[in-house]
This record gives structure tokens, sequence and C-alpha cells, in this order.
């Protein structure tokens, strides 16, 4: 008698987990997805403001490179735009601020300086450290340290330099970014709808290893498969109770990764703004206005802090918005806003405990280890992606191929049907 194919359970439905799940069911398994909240996308996460403008309130910007998310929008039929807007080159505004030229030059020294750094001190330095030793404007060095503060989401002297050789810290070179036109979720959208079993309402709570397959309980529930992919941030997957134990190592990995302190802000404009990209200099929050769907600036314009600093500072503990609101409205003093503005801040959220993945050098070591399986359980999410894609939508498509081409690889192992080594590591 034929046996059925085998199943997978794929905790999460954020673009790691569908992008697992969809690997998986183009393999010819049977998938269910379990998603704690009552909407696929995770981080990823397009509403609507009173005008009808489309905001993303989770990630956003679309990479040249991200092949894994363009081949993904291709096959579903979505569109990409142009943004028009630079994420990296940021007009700056601000008491301090310090002219584009200045930043650029000291961008360059820093690049330059980095490059004599051998591998043993760059696990000892951090980039905080690092900037204030580059020679250089010291308006030019604040203003740059703010940027990155945002990006990474955290107080620089808990980030490490070594991450500085997987992407491109100290570029300053222009660059162009994209957006699906109807809001980026529309992606997770689409991939849910390909496939047969995703449970929103799901939280999962606990994980069985059994001699002949894996347990997956959420609340009174569980469902039982052949293995399973736990794609969700490193903080939630540390809370999930694994029977048998997951190794110390591992545990301890997930448990300590830090998470970035960030939030989203948008409100709508009365009239189509120009597009921009400006940068605060008296903290880590800048704003843009870009275009959408028909290559039309979207009505509105949005907002990212990062950092503990730009946390306190905007008041955000509180959750007001006045102060965040009133410092857009002195950088853009040509708009005028509409209607109720929008805020999310990530690192409140019980389902990420941050906004993604922010590497101090202890984190940093352990990095591949967060990408091995055990037993018949794999892991994906940004925090997996490795030096080059972490914090990305690309960086989560990527892992959950990658961890299907293991979950496959591992069913085959144990001589489940259908389980095929095959698929690389999903690097593309």
């Amino acid at each position: 008698m034929e046996r059925s194919s085998p199943t997978v359970a794929v905790i999460g439905a954020g673009f790691a987990g569908l992008s697992a799940a969809l690997a998986l069911a183009d393999r010819g398994f049977r998938v269910t997805v379990l998603e704690a909240r009552e909407r696929v996308g995770g981080r990823v996460w397009s509403s609507t403001l009173s005008n009808g403008a489309v905001v993303e309130l989770g990630a956003e910007w679309v990479m040249e490179a991200d092949t894994a998310l363009r081949a993904l929008a291709e096959r579903f039929g979505l569109a990409l735009e142009d943004t028009g807007t630079d994420y990296r080159r940021r007009d700056p505004r601000g008491p301090s601020a310090a002219p584009l030229s200045e930043q650029d030059r000291f961008l360059a020294a820093a690049d330059e300086a980095s490059a004599s750094v051998q591998p043993a001190e760059a696990a000892r330095v951090s980039l905080g450290a690092f900037l204030d030793g580059v020679a250089g404007n010291d308006r030019a060095r604040a203003m740059v340290k703010t940027r990155l503060a945002g990006t990474c989401g955290q107080d620089l002297e808990r980030i490490t330099l070594r991450l500085t050789a997987g992407e491109r810290v100290f570029a300053a070179a222009p660059g162009r970014y994209a957006r699906l036109a109807e809001g980026n979720q529309r992606l997770a959208e689409a991939i849910a709808g390909a496939l047969p079993d995703v449970r929103t309402g799901s939280v999962v709570d606990a994980i069985e290893h059994r001699r002949d397959g894996i347990v997956v309980h959420h609340g009174s529930s569980a469902v039982a498969a052949d293995g399973a992919i736990v794609a969700v941030p490193a903080p939630i997957a540390a809370r999930i109770a694994v029977d048998p134990p997951l190794p110390g190592d591992l545990a301890a990995a997930l448990a300590e990764l830090p998470m970035g302190v960030a939030a989203k802000f948008a409100v709508a404009t009365r009239r189509r703004p120009t597009p921009r990209s400006r940068q605060w200099s008296e903290l880590p929050m800048w704003c843009w206005a870009a275009r959408g769907a028909g290559g039309k600036v979207r009505r509105c314009l949005a907002s990212f802090a990062g950092s503990p600093a730009a946390y306190e500072g905007l008041g955000l503990g509180a959750g007001r918005v006045g102060t965040w609101l009133e410092l857009l409205a002195t950088m853009n003093p040509d708009l005028r806003f509409v209607g109720e503005p929008v805020l999310y801040a990530w690192a409140d959220d019980p389902y990420t405990l941050g906004a993604y993945s922010a590497w101090d050098d202890r984190s940093w070591d352990r990095h591949e280890l967060l990408a091995t399986p055990v037993g018949r359980l794999a892991f994906a999410g940004e925090h997996t992606a490795g030096p080059a894609h972490y914090a990305t939508m690309e960086g989560a498509l990527r892992s959950g191929v990658r961890a299907a081409a293991q979950v496959s690889a591992l069913l085959a192992s144990a001589g489940e049907p259908g389980g095929s080594g095959e698929g690389g590591d999903g690097r593309g």
C-alpha cells in the first residue's frame, strides 16, 4: 500500500514560516501552519490610513539584490514599485545636522579604517567604540552614529563591529529601493492563500519529540507531524517548551540574542508629498515619503525610530504620539497632516519582543548555531539568515527555504516517504 506524503508543522506565518511552508508544499509535503496572530505576515504588516494611503507598520524596503522576494512577487503576480526614496542617504535635519558631504567623508574614513581591523580585534570592539576612534569631523561622526543606532535598533556599544563584514554599513553611494505596490503584506497573504492549512489564532506553547514524529501543542489542541519548523523570533522560540529540551547552547543562543528596539509611525497628508528621505540629528529617527501603486507617492509621511534612546526621547513607553508628530512637522514644514496618526512599537509586541535581531559579540559567535536542526525540528527566521541577510524580508524568505530543505533531508534520513535532501541552503 502506498504511504501518504510526510507531514510538517510550521510554527509562525511570517515570511520565514510561509516561505518554508510553500517550499515544502512544492515538494509534495502536507503542511500545517500555526500562527499566533489573527493575521499572516508577522513583522510584515501593511495598514491603510483614513485617506486610503497604504503604510508599512513593519518591514518595508526591498533591495535590488532581494532575488527570493522578487521571484515570489513575480510568481504571485504582485507588482513592485521603485520608491524613488533612498533608505541610506537621508537629508539631515535638526540643530546639529551634518551635511551629507561631511558624512560621506567620515564614512569613507570608517570604511578604510575597518579594512585594517583584524578578525580577533573586531571580536573585541563594538561598532560604537570603533566609530569613536575614526578620525574625522565630530558633527559627522555623531550624525552617522545616530543613523546607525536607529538602523540597529540598539545602542552601538552593544553592537559588534563584525556585522560590518556582512553588510555595507559604511556605504555612501545611492541605492534603489522598492516596495510591493499594494503593500508588502500582500505577499504573505498570497502565499497563505496558496496553502491548504493555515491556522491563525493558534499560540504554540510546547513541542514534543516522539520516536515516530513530533506533536505541536497550541492551547488545548495539538498537531501531530513527521517534522516541524520553528519560524518565530528568537525570544519567542526560546519560550516554547521543547521535550526533550533543546541543547543548552542552542537554548541559550535563542534566549540571549538581543532584539532591536524600534517603532513605526505614519500620518496621512492633505496633498501628495514629493519623495523625500530625512534624518533627525538629535535622535535615531528618520522619515520618508515614497512611491506606491502606479508610481504615485503615497499620501502619507512615514517614520521609523530605533534604539532605546529614540524610544525614550519620543516618549514611546507612555504610548505618546505628540512629540513624534511635532518633530515630523518641524522636519517637513511643507506638509499638512490630516486624521489620526498610527504608531506601532515592536518592542512591546508580545509575539516578537523586539523589532529584529541586534547582534552583540556573543550572539555573533553563535549565529550558525541558530540555523542548526535538532532531531526532526528545524529553525527559520531572519535571526537564522546569517550575516548577509539578517533583519530583512529577504533573509526571512531565504531562511524558510533553507529550513524546508533541512526538514526534507531529516525526514529522508528517517525513512519518511517523499523526503529529499535536495534544495541547497536556500541562498539562491
